[in-house]
């Protein structure tokens, strides 16, 4: 069970002394300073791991300079083979030597003023805190549907084995008690999604059930620097976490909805099997001709369809009227693909079965837009 409060309170003890602030970073180079002189500000005395994962673009040299000026800062170089966000927070996690962590991202998203907040309710003994967004609204509708769709899984999957969660699991701005979290991690690591990116649901999975989850809400802010990490390999990493059950589905999903040739075999068997189902109640006869055709056109018109949004979809802007533009394209081209195939390649072509066949071809169009527009990489 989880307890939701908003607090805006610092610290009894008026000192940081006793908690590390893990920041994970990836090409974190326009944050990271801003960061750093927040934190350390905001909370003398607070120790700062950076776990960097290999970042390009100056993150590291720009806390190694920090760190030159308060030892307290300490940047912790990760090995490029066991690269992954929730790597990188748990080698943060087993580096922590305060009795107490909180782990936030460095993009300003997760507001270094809430620190405090996480931190007085681990004081007051709370063993495990989670950061809630009160809003997110900052998120785009795409993000917005991922972190809804990768929340529900993980509630799920956490409610069916009887442990604790929050009503944010996907926020990444959480504290907990260090040697609880150390012990976790030693005895229940190699279970751990690595490469993933939601440590807080592995952690989650692996707590003693009768761990009190407290929340504290937060105002989620928008990127300052940089851009979002999201992508496709988030859900399949969600997924992963979720048991055997979600291991399987992973790999569904990544064949029917990521890959090329999966989602074309899954759009033309969506839209074959929609369009036979239809027909059958007009009585229309199975002849070899009806089926050769319609079966034909779907492969010629779903490759070109595939194809299209692969290369169309997948470049340049990808939102309001540019990507409304490509959709209608991409769409109405398809149509005349199929349209062509139908008539103009059989001589006896049967007209009862040309609506049906469109609207089947419309639900694979559907079906193949929306899983062209998950990010890949």
């Amino acid at each position: 069970m989880s307890h939701k409060f908003d607090l805006r309170v610092g610290c009894l003890m008026g000192t940081y002394e006793g908690l590390t602030v893990i920041l994970p970073t990836f090409n974190e180079g326009g944050n990271i300073q801003c960061m750093l002189d927040a934190l350390t500000s905001q909370y003398p005395g607070v120790s700062v791991i950076v776990a960097d994962d290999n970042s390009n673009d100056g993150t590291p040299e720009i806390v190694q300079e920090f760190s030159s000026k308060d030892p307290r800062v300490k940047l912790l170089t990760r090995d490029p083979a066991d690269r992954g966000l929730t790597a990188s927070i748990m080698e943060g996690i087993m580096n922590v030597r305060t009795e107490h962590f909180v782990v936030m991202d460095a993009d300003f998203q997760h507001p270094p003023e809430s620190v405090g907040d996480l931190y007085a309710q681990l004081r007051s003994g709370t063993q495990m805190v989670v950061g809630v967004r009160k809003d997110k609204d900052e998120l785009s509708f795409g993000r917005m549907l991922a972190s809804w769709g990768a929340h529900t899984l993980a509630r799920t999957y956490l409610t069916v084995m009887r442990r604790s969660c929050s009503h944010d699991t996907m926020s990444g701005f959480f504290g907990g008690r260090t040697d609880m979290c150390q012990d976790v991690i030693a005895k229940n690591g190699q279970r751990f999604e690595r490469a993933g990116f939601k440590v807080l649901f592995d952690l989650l999975k692996f707590l003693p059930r009768d761990i009190n989850v407290v929340e504290v809400s937060f105002d989620f802010n928008t990127r300052r620097s940089g851009v979002s990490k999201l992508s496709s390999r988030v859900i399949l990493s969600i997924l992963r976490q979720c048991g055997v059950a979600g291991k399987f589905a992973a790999l569904a999903v990544n064949f029917l909805l990521i890959n090329m040739l999966g989602r074309f075999l899954s759009a033309l068997g969506l839209g074959l099997a929609f369009t036979f189902w239809v027909m059958g109640p007009l009585d229309v006869g199975y002849g070899d001709e009806l089926v050769t055709s319609t079966v034909l056109a779907f492969v010629l018109a779903m490759a070109y369809l595939v194809v299209a949004n692969k290369y169309l979809l997948t470049h340049g802007r990808r939102e309001g009227m540019v990507l409304g533009v490509k959709l209608v394209f991409t769409a109405f081209s398809g149509y005349l693909v199929n349209l062509y195939i139908f008539y103009m390649a059989f001589s006896s072509p049967i007209s009862v079965q040309t609506w049906p066949m469109f609207l089947g071809f419309g639900i694979a169009y559907l079906w193949n837009a929306v899983s062209s527009a998950l990010p890949e990489k």
